[in-house]
């Protein structure tokens, strides 16, 4: 994992762990201690809550906000413009 420093929208400056060949959109907001895994796409307009892990292979859509201290496993994908509550679990069921 690499430690990226992301600047939100409102230009507050955080530090992001992100792993390889993952990305994240235009004027997203992301909270402290945040853990986005490999392979994972974040969307435009998004919202990550503090102490969030997301895990590797994830797609995160458009206009999505996740509550803080949530995980979201690997390979889940969150459609546009849902909203994860705090402290919430989020895992692929195959």
């Amino acid at each position: 994992m690499n430690t990226l420093t992301h600047t939100n929208p409102n230009g507050k400056t955080v530090q992001v762990n992100v792993g390889s060949y993952s990305t994240i959109g235009e004027s997203v907001t992301i909270g402290e201690h945040v853990s986005v895994g490999s392979y994972s796409n974040i969307g435009n307009n998004a919202t990550i809550g503090e102490s969030v892990t997301i895990g590797s292979f994830v797609t995160i859509d458009d206009h999505v906000t996740i509550g803080d201290n949530s995980y979201i496993g690997r390979c889940s994908n969150i459609g546009y413009g849902s909203n994860i509550g705090k402290n919430a679990t989020v895992v692929q069921v195959a």
